[in-house]
């Protein structure tokens, strides 16, 4: 019976989470065109789109604060609420305002939102079965921003802005529903000792994973970004299927990553973040379509362990007491290394990609030394003393 309740609201976050995620991403490609509708130039377009990923940024540690003080599920309430407002934003005359606002309450909403369900799963998962909970948990997040897009752009070209916008405002319904239909639980931990935002950052069994994470991630931003602007200077065609192909190697390999990975979560990091690195290797050499599409395919193995096999590690070695906050801080190096890995990206105006994807993959490679040679020992320490690492 326990595990019938816990499979049933994990199933519930699960869609939660597809719903929820996909009220924005199916607006992100509309946006852009309803402003460009509307006499919006393209910079500041860009500069709009982008509030997105600066409150998200924002949203996931503050909301690892809040969700450890409210609970998850009224956090998640919470954000379903301010999304709510968005419409009324989207429909002011002054509409450079109004689209900005709307995208910093997006990036506050789902980002706070995008820890309440992490926690949530990490919460109603066991020790046994954590790395698949967190695996599938990441593969909803992907679902919704994989196919969301394509359902916007279709609602837009067929039905037009203000339907598009009022299928949001159903999917938010939606999200609402299952959130409702989550039972709390007893975690069996007593609050009884508070802990501040700089204190759990400055811990080692918070800030070691994360730094982990972020060298890992640094390498999407640099990829995803900067890929266009990679094939015109090596005359490269077809590269929507290394989007293609690589999103099915990461559903696929995160699909079958739990029913495996439990004994092996320590071999699995050090797996990925060594597929990170020769990806970027053989990027730099890549001179036609098939050394593109298999670089894909090994970015793909690689980026699809590194999220949640390093979540698990830390949801499994971190207090309960403090968890919500931990993995706010955690999961903020996702937004964080994207956004640098685009920065890092632009360096190819002054420097050759063959160099520059070199030298980015030191970065992946760095977190390798970096989990292989300080994390595991703190927290192989932490098991063998009991200590509280900080």
């Amino acid at each position: 019976m326990e595990n019938y309740r816990t499979t049933r609201n994990f199933i519930y976050d699960l869609a939660a989470t597809v719903f929820f995620l996909s009220t924005y991403y199916i607006l992100m490609p509309v946006l852009p065109i309803q402003m460009l509708a509307v006499g919006i130039n393209n910079l500041v377009i860009g500069t709009i789109m982008g509030l997105f990923s600066v409150t998200s940024m924002v949203a996931r540690p503050l909301g690892g604060i809040w969700v450890d003080t409210m609970g998850r599920r009224k956090l998640m309430f919470l954000s379903i609420i301010l999304f709510f407002t968005t419409p009324f934003f989207l429909n002011l005359p002054a509409v450079t305002i109004g689209f900005s606002l709307a995208q910093l309450i997006y990036g506050f909403s789902i980002g706070a939102f995008t820890v309440a369900t992490t926690t949530f799963a990490a919460d109603i998962s066991s020790s046994g079965n954590v790395a698949q909970f967190m695996g599938y948990h990441s593969i909803a997040c992907i679902a919704a921003k994989g196919l969301a897009p394509a359902v916007g752009v279709r609602l837009m070209k067929t039905y037009g802005f203000s339907t598009t916008v009022s299928t949001t405002v159903i999917l938010a319904l939606l999200a609402s529903i299952f959130v409702f239909l989550l039972r709390d639980f007893k975690t069996g931990v007593e609050k009884n000792q508070s802990h501040s935002f700089i204190e759990v950052l400055l811990k080692k069994d918070v800030y070691l994973p994360t730094l982990v994470l972020f060298s890992g991630l640094v390498t999407f931003g640099a990829i995803s970004a900067m890929l266009p602007v990679f094939a015109e200077e090596r005359g490269l065609a077809g590269i929507e299927y290394f989007f293609v192909i690589n999103t099915a190697s990461v559903i696929f390999t995160r699909a079958v990553l739990g029913s495996w990975s439990k004994n092996y979560l320590e071999n699995l990091v050090c797996a990925s973040l060594i597929l990170l690195a020769i990806s970027f290797i053989f990027m730099s050499f890549v001179v036609n379509f098939y050394q593109l599409i298999a670089v894909s395919v090994i970015y793909g193995l690689g980026y699809a362990m590194l999220f949640p096999v390093l979540s698990a590690i830390l949801v499994l070695h971190i207090s309960p007491e403090y968890k919500g906050m931990a993995l706010g801080i955690f999961t903020a190096a996702f937004d964080l290394g994207v956004a640098a890995g685009t920065t890092m990206g632009g360096f190819s105006q002054y420097i050759d990609f063959k160099y520059l994807y070199l030298l980015l993959a030191l970065l992946p490679a760095a977190g390798f030394f970096l989990f292989k040679y300080t994390y595991l020992p703190l927290i192989h320490r932490t098991e063998k003393y009991g200590e509280s690492e900080s």
